[in-house]
């Protein structure tokens, strides 16, 4: 053998152990992190469906070499070749047909999950936030109504406890309690409220007295504005108890266990005149109320509208 063709296969060699020696550098510095990146697998169904790396570049808005890159990468990564190449397009090797079904499946219900979590689909749905006690004694009596009149709404309700009307309106339409003092095309007042002493209904009024004050933390106008308005501020001398919602306040007062206030807009709910009978003490009304509010800015689509137009409907004067 003469001594030019000596000379090249000595670099033919020297260039593929090289070759070797930095895929096997490669793949341990991928293989080092055993997160599979989730574009790589976007990728391979993309060129698995297509059995061709440029109409997958097409479908996923990248280049041809990118596809290649990232099908290098993944098979690199598995340390096993997922496609042959060949001359007229790509074949799935049998474990990447296998791959193909896996991923697929895996990908289909993280999509199916991020939907269920977040509320995504192509007909949004109206998103209403409301705190939990307006939600079980108001809203919820009423929701029949509003599907009868709307069946095919799409409704996601989200609930707090107690939320500060300093913080950003939430969803599509937010529902807070406080003191209302906006009047616009982007706010509804809901109710016009009373606080109504109440205990419960198994127990004589000759039992009121013994009764600690079952007090909920979050309102601004609870006993002692109650006390300051009828000038009795002896009510205040009582034991009292403390809960963070109404809800629990109210199954408490059923028990036996204390005179709670009741917002008169709530009042007309079948738990509450079943189990919980009015004290010989005055209502008085409280210039706190449930009212409605919409982002300014947002766009008044169909759901949207008939919804707060529902809530128009609803609006309580009286007691």
């Amino acid at each position: 053998m003469d001594l030019p063709k000596i000379m090249s296969k000595q670099k033919s060699l020297r260039l593929r152990g090289r070759f070797c020696y930095m895929f096997a550098i490669n793949r341990n510095i991928i293989m080092a992190n055993k997160s599979t990146p989730l574009i790589w697998l976007r990728t391979f169904l993309a060129a698995a469906r297509h059995s061709n790396f440029t109409r997958a570049a097409e479908e996923l808005y990248i280049t041809q070499a990118a596809v290649s890159k990232h099908m290098r990468a993944l098979e690199l990564h598995l340390g096993q070749p997922l496609f042959v190449r060949q001359a007229h397009g790509l074949q799935l090797t049998e474990l990447g047909s296998r791959y193909q079904i896996e991923v697929e499946a895996t990908l289909q219900n993280l999509d199916n999950t991020t939907s269920d979590l977040f509320g995504l689909s192509d007909n949004k749905s109206i998103q209403l936030h409301c705190n939990l006690a307006f939600s079980q004694w108001w809203l919820i009596p009423r929701l029949s109504d509003l599907y009868r009149s709307q069946p095919n709404l799409e409704l996601e309700l989200h609930h707090s406890i107690w939320d500060t009307q300093n913080e950003p309106i939430k969803g599509d339409i937010h529902i807070r309690y406080g003191v209302f003092n906006t009047n616009n095309e982007h706010t509804l007042r809901l109710t016009n409220d009373h606080l109504i002493p109440m205990m419960a209904s198994s127990l004589t009024k000759a039992e009121q007295p013994k009764l600690p004050l079952l007090h909920v933390l979050g309102y601004r106008h609870g006993w002692h504005w109650y006390a300051e308005q009828l000038d009795r501020e002896d009510i205040l001398s009582r034991p009292q108890r403390s809960v963070d919602n109404s809800v629990i306040a109210y199954q408490m007062a059923a028990q036996g266990l204390g005179v709670v206030l009741v917002r008169s807009s709530f009042a007309k709910h079948p738990w509450i005149t079943a189990n919980l009978q009015m004290c010989d003490w005055p209502y008085c009304e409280t210039p706190e109320s449930f009212f409605a509010m919409r982002r300014d800015g947002i766009i008044v689509g169909a759901q949207l509208g008939a919804l707060w137009g529902w809530l128009e409907q609803q609006i309580e004067r009286h007691l």
